[in-house]
């Protein structure tokens, strides 16, 4: 049995602002719950982008600080980048808040070696590859693949050399008898007819088409609505997170905990405040 539990734009700032506080909150929830579990149920934590506002170093040093009691208490953590993670108000791509989401975010809190290795760049760690018991984790990086385009920078593209290599990854999984988790940041198809634009990676058909019957699950966040589709696209559960540092209507907070146990998938809501 494999859980995990998905968190999404937690836009933390430079300064300690609403989002660093409640994302504190939340850190020490969840380190309190399934820390005091009887049954030891650590769940995979899975961020899913857009973990800084703006992806400014002071940002990224907060994130790490406000994150790493996760990293402490022995939870693995897996990330992938959102489009605020590299550049000013989530348009404005800059190589340096790509570099310093892969210094800080993935080598820093998660300590992946690769992320350390001199030359490394992130289009050498995705597609991110992670087995934990029956489940195969990948991690994609929706943003770079269209990182220099001003207009598309918010809608997101995977790109062709991510693709073929998921393609690869999932072929040589086929038969292996694990259920497959995939995990990225933009959209894998558009929601509302009139933001189709903004609100559909570029190559969404394309992603869809590789994944389509052979992944069990497909999340993502940014646009900040918490949403679930059941055998949608030949896929048994697509999860689209809420921004988890925002409280609802009832101002609590709120994340999905999944519970992957051979055939038996649960996918339930843990709301509190």
């Amino acid at each position: 049995m494999v859980k995990f539990i998905q968190l999404s734009d937690l836009h933390i700032h430079g300064s300690e602002k609403e989002d660093n506080v409640n994302c504190r909150k939340i850190m020490d929830f969840i380190v309190n719950k399934y820390s005091n579990d009887k049954q030891n149920e650590k769940p995979i934590i899975l961020l899913t982008g857009d973990i800084t506002d703006d992806g400014k170093e002071n940002q990224y040093k907060n994130a790490v600080d406000i994150l790493k009691p996760l990293v402490d208490n022995e939870f693995k953590v897996l990330a992938t980048p959102g489009n605020h993670d590299y550049g000013l108000a989530g348009n404005i791509y800059t190589e340096k808040s790509q570099q310093l989401f892969q210094d800080y975010i993935l080598g820093e809190l998660i300590d992946i070696p690769k992320a350390k290795q001199q030359g490394i760049k992130m289009e050498d760690i995705y597609p991110m590859v992670t087995i934990e018991g029956d489940v195969l984790f990948i991690g994609l990086d929706s943003v770079v693949g269209n990182e220099d385009e001003f207009l598309h920078f918010a809608s997101g593209e995977v790109g062709k050399p991510q693709r073929k290599e998921l393609v690869n990854i999932l072929k040589t999984n086929a038969n292996s008898g694990k259920k497959v988790v995939v995990y990225f940041h933009h959209h894998p198809f558009y929601r509302n007819l009139f933001k189709k634009i903004v609100l559909e990676m570029d190559d969404a058909k394309k992603v869809l088409r590789i994944l389509a019957g052979l992944v069990d699950f497909v999340c993502f966040g940014h646009k900040h609505v918490s949403d679930i589709w059941t055998a949608e696209h030949n896929i048994d559960w697509i999860l689209g997170s809420g921004k988890t540092t925002e409280r609802n209507d009832q101002y609590k907070f709120q994340y999905r905990e999944v519970r992957i146990d051979g055939d038996n998938n649960e996918v339930s809501m843990i709301t509190f405040k």
